[in-house]
């Protein structure tokens, strides 16, 4: 077998991106032969090529906010959240023309469900423990975020009672191509945050850090709590990094009922500019 280098000099592409996709799609085939070897890594980095995708994947330790942050992302109420521990299973969401959700089990079968029967397939309530075998859930939707092979994936909290959550958390690490790692004002960071993240690393440094529920406090006990935040990661991954403040209740807040004033409050418009620049810039290096 013989895979020849698909780069020329400054790590650019060929001209002929259409040609290089299917040379690498052959070199990727060639390897699956010869590891032959169920859910080998190549199996993913294949339906990548092919598929042209870039995983955001959305992760932290559990009751960050995760999911309301996606629903802030897209600007609608897609995904379920609550008070308490709740996602269970991974949640990947693609671009679509409409709303639309597939549940994927375990044993390779395929349903199609209506978007208010979500909860009873990705919530430790309405399938604890995963009694219902899921695999994942796919939800299209038509969200200018998911265009051009952009998937957001929502993972469930670490840290929980649920040592399953904790375990499907740790399976969707290996497929990050970028990481949005939530963090929280109204509780420090813990040690099992700082463990998780130092695993996050070996996969991806592309991660950016937000500090949600920024609106349960005022601007100065904010930078105060993202100092604090700062600081501690600093001495755990010993590197500087930036954390952007967020209110994702009030980013969904603000784009549902179209006020300007409150999703500025929210700060997340500051953070989308930086977020889209990241993925038009960084999609193609994949």
């Amino acid at each position: 077998m013989e895979c020849r280098s698909f780069f020329i000099s400054g790590g650019r592409m060929p001209d002929n991106y259409s040609h290089f996709k299917e040379e690498l799609l052959k070199c990727i085939d060639d390897m699956l032969v010869i590891e032959n070897i169920p859910g080998c890594p190549c199996e993913d980095l294949r339906d990548k090529v092919k598929n042209n995708v870039f995983n955001l994947v959305v992760l932290g330790q559990f009751k960050r906010g995760k999911t309301s942050l996606i629903n802030a992302l897209l600007g609608a109420e897609i995904l379920p959240t609550a008070v308490v521990p709740l996602t269970s299973i991974a949640t990947i969401l693609k671009y679509g023309e409409a709303l639309r959700i597939k549940v994927f089990l375990n044993d390779g079968s395929v349903k199609e469900i209506r978007p208010e029967t979500l909860p009873l397939y990705v919530t430790e309530k309405g399938n604890p423990k995963n009694e219902k075998d899921v695999r994942e859930v796919v939800v299209t939707y038509p969200s200018q975020y998911l265009k051009d092979g952009v998937q957001l994936i929502d993972t469930p909290g670490v840290g929980s009672v649920y040592h399953h959550n904790t375990d499907i958390a740790y399976q969707y690490i290996p497929k990050s191509d970028a990481a949005l790692f939530l963090l929280s004002v109204d509780q420090p960071v813990s040690r099992a945050e700082l463990d998780f993240l130092t695993d996050v690393k070996e996969y991806s440094d592309r991660i950016f850090f937000l500090q949600n529920k920024a609106d349960y406090v005022g601007p100065k006990d904010l930078e105060e709590s993202i100092d604090f935040s700062r600081n501690v990661l600093k001495e755990s991954i010993d590197s500087d990094i930036r954390i952007f403040p967020v209110s994702a209740k009030l980013a969904l807040d603000g784009k549902l009922s179209g006020s300007d004033e409150i999703l500025e409050r929210s700060y997340l418009p500051a953070f989308e500019k930086l977020l889209h620049k990241f993925l038009i810039e960084e999609k193609g290096r994949v």
